[in-house]
């Protein structure tokens, strides 16, 4: 007989994830992708984020950054990315490390090159169960540096956030307004400065230019100027106020700026490698980056024709809603459990 006062079965507890956060260092791309995804995180499993207040700067500070992150009181721990060194104390069993690219350790040389990828990707990815990468073109790059077993690594695209939402183009006089998102070697400024050299336009920069960015942005006549450490509220402002959005670049991990631009509706001239070609969709003009007057041509090309612009912005705006938070939250929810999981079931 059934019996009908018997108390169902307990819930199993909610698995107490901590997502260690880099040191501040006035970048908030990481930051924006990962506090989304704990606003979207499903109801069965508990996260929280830890910044780690000791700079990546020095040995020192980076020792007791790692000490301090192994002290955290957690059932996962996931390091989000760039300072990867936090990993190295973690029990392994219940770690996750997210890689969001290589371009750190490729474009270094000689003894920086070698102490990034031991202590930034071989001896983290050996301290990690799980690796989480943002798209197949982060793995290949990832796995031809450090021997990864296939089954070890996930790619858990990122999102766009709901902050960004689609705005009417905005109204200006004259030039076109080209807003670029980052100064780092791989941004390719400097051939961008040249392709725009002449054009009926002005650029718009997040972070600051190089000394050569800035002779070759001033060589080329261009009409320039730039901003950095913005808000969440600032760089949507940015977006909104930009025309098009540049996006040349010679390597990602990902390209979110690409899907940013797309969400609030401004046309994106980006390169045509992986992963931008998988991330912006048929949803932007596709260039060489090598090739200065590839990159020209597509400009000229948003300023004579406004069709283009529009059929881009419709497309553009379809393809971003894509990659919503939610769905970047139930994968890492699916990863948290699972590691949680097999801890329980060893003890």
């Amino acid at each position: 007989m059934c019996d009908m006062n018997a108390n169902p079965p307990a819930a199993p507890p909610r698995p107490q994830v901590v997502q260690i956060m880099r040191p501040d260092r006035g970048a908030y791309s990481i930051e924006r992708v990962f506090a989304d995804i704990r606003a979207a995180m499903t109801d069965d499993v508990l996260v929280r984020a830890w910044v780690c207040p000791y700079p990546s700067r020095g040995v020192l500070a980076r020792l007791r950054g790692a000490i301090a992150a192994a002290r955290e009181p957690a059932d996962v721990f996931h390091v989000t990315g760039d300072a990867h060194y936090l990993a190295l104390f973690l029990p392994r069993a219940r770690t996750v490390l997210t890689v969001h690219d290589c371009e750190f350790v490729q474009r270094a040389r000689g003894l920086r090159r070698a102490l990034l990828w031991l202590f930034w990707l071989k001896l983290p990815v050996s301290r990690a169960m799980r690796i989480l990468v943002p798209s197949q073109a982060a793995r290949r790059e990832l796995t031809a540096l450090v021997a990864v077993r296939p089954e070890k690594i996930e790619v858990i695209e990122n999102p766009v956030s709901t902050g960004f939402q689609p705005l009417p183009e905005p109204r200006h006089n004259g030039r076109l307004r080209i807003l670029q998102v980052g100064t780092k070697a791989n941004k390719n400024l400097e051939r961008l400065a040249a392709a725009l050299s002449g054009l009926d336009a002005e650029l718009r920069i997040i972070g600051r230019p190089t000394r050569a960015q800035v002779a070759a942005l001033r060589a080329g006549g261009v009409s320039f100027e730039w901003r950095e450490r913005l808000s969440d509220a600032e760089m949507r402002a940015a977006y909104r106020d930009c025309d098009a959005l540049a996006f040349c670049s010679l390597s990602e991990g990902f390209g979110l700026p690409v899907l940013e631009a797309q969400m609030v509706g401004r046309p994106v001239v980006t390169s045509n490698r992986a992963p931008m070609t998988d991330v912006a969709g048929d949803a932007a003009v596709f260039v060489d980056p090598e090739d200065v007057g590839a990159i020209r041509r597509a400009f000229q090309r948003l300023i004579d024709d406004r069709a283009l612009r529009r059929a881009l912005v419709a497309r553009g705006v379809g393809n971003a809603a894509r990659y919503q938070p939610r769905r970047a939250a139930a994968a890492h929810a699916r990863v948290y459990r699972m590691l949680a999981d097999r801890a329980e079931a060893g003890r």
